[in-house]
Parts: C-alpha cells; structure tokens; sequence
C-alpha cells in the first residue's frame, strides 16, 4: 500500500529549514520556504545567481558545499533537492533518526512530507495531492481550480471573516453569529460576483446582517473590501 500523508498546513515563522541542493529544485524550494517566512540554511556546491543574492543580502546562510549529518541541528524540516539518490537517501535516513521532517525530490515517498500542488487566492490556499504518485496530475488539477475558483471566492472569504470578527468584538451570541454566517455561506455569493450581480449580493448580505448590523454598517464594510480588488 502507498503511504497515506495527513494533510497539515504549516506556519514556518521562525523555523529553520535546510535545503540541500542548489539546482532548479533546490532554488525553488529556497523561494517558497521565504516567501512562507522560513529562516533557510543551504548546502549546495555551487550558488546560482539568484542565490548568490540571496547569501548577500542574508536572506539565506550557506553552510557548506558537502551535506554533513550535523547540519541538521536545530532543523525544523530538511529538503534533499539534489540529483544523487544515495545522497538523497542518506539525507532522509539521518533526517528520520533525528525525527526531523524530510521531502525527498527524487524519490517522495522515501521522505517523511511531500509538497503539494497549491493555488492560491489571497486568503484562500488550495493544496492538491495525488499521495506523491503523479506531480503532473497534481499540477493538472490546482490548473483546473484556478479556473474555477477565481478572486470573488477570496472576497466571500474576507467578508466573511471581517463579520466574524466584528460579531466578537460586538459580543454578538455565538449561536446568532454562527447563524448569520451559516446562512451567508449558503448563498450563491461567489457566483454572483462572478456574474456581476454585485448589487443583488450586497442586499442579501444587507438582509442576512439586519439582526445585529444597521444596512450602513454592512455597506461600508462590503464597500472597503470591495475596493482591495481590482474587478
């Protein structure tokens, strides 16, 4: 049986990653462990451009240009990115002994995590995976989503987590809250938008929102987020 990966989302504030490999794989995955707020350390024979950037701006630390098992002190996960499979393999071995999470590159299911496809939209981040067995299917269905789910879902999401957060701090009754909001998730908004039926989903957020928010209240609120998107 293949293995079965739980899926988590992960807030790598803070955390140190080490990435061992300085080719195409390996720089990508520099960029997104940054883009997440990740402190990267790397091992790599030789720097790219791009990389060689990245050490000057001290956005990344090299640590050497040989893998060496100590190297994983103090790591939170470790990338085997490079194109030597024993390499790659004796990265994993030592990473698992350590209990330190690993994504293999060559070979995924040797390693402890595997990266999915994602898509993002503002707020929303959608992951796709196919348990490590097909990338390319993977990466054929986030391209599906992202022509189905387009940025009025990241508005609906938005709006609906600035109302939550305004019915706590109005010390609204959880129950009369959750209701609200219940019944705003089952309305067609996204749909709407995408239709350009803008106004008619306004008034049914207006109608939904009487009970503890005046008609002003909800249009303002619709109206400054709103204006964070370029329709």
């Amino acid at each position: 049986m293949p293995s079965r990966y739980y899926p988590l989302f992960l807030s790598l504030e803070g955390r140190t990653c080490l990435v061992v490999g300085g080719g195409g794989v390996g720089e990508r995955k520099v960029g997104t462990l940054l883009k997440y707020g990740a402190t990267v350390r790397l091992v790599a024979r030789e720097l790219s451009e791009n990389l060689e950037e990245k050490r000057a701006e001290k956005l990344i630390e090299w640590v050497g240009s040989r893998y060496e098992r100590s190297q994983l002190a103090g790591i939170s996960l470790v990338f085997a990115a490079t194109d030597d499979l024993d390499l790659n393999r004796a990265i994993a071995a030592d990473a698992r002994e350590l209990g330190i999470w690993c994504n293999m590159a060559t070979e995924p299911e040797m390693g402890t995590f595997i990266v999915p496809s994602v898509l993002e939209r503002g707020m929303i981040n959608v992951a796709v995976s196919t348990t490590g067995r097909s990338p390319a299917a993977a990466k054929l269905l986030r391209q599906k989503l992202e022509r189905e789910i387009g940025p009025e879902w990241d508005f609906f999401v938005r709006l609906l987590g600035e109302l939550r957060e305004i019915f706590k701090a109005r010390g609204v009754v959880e129950k009369a809250g959750r209701d609200i909001l219940s019944r705003l998730a089952r309305l067609p908004i996204p749909e709407w938008l995408g239709e350009g039926r803008g106004g008619m989903a306004l008034e049914k957020t207006v109608e939904i929102c009487r009970p503890v928010m005046t008609a002003d209240q909800t249009r303002v609120l619709w109206e400054n987020l709103w204006n964070l998107f370029s329709w």
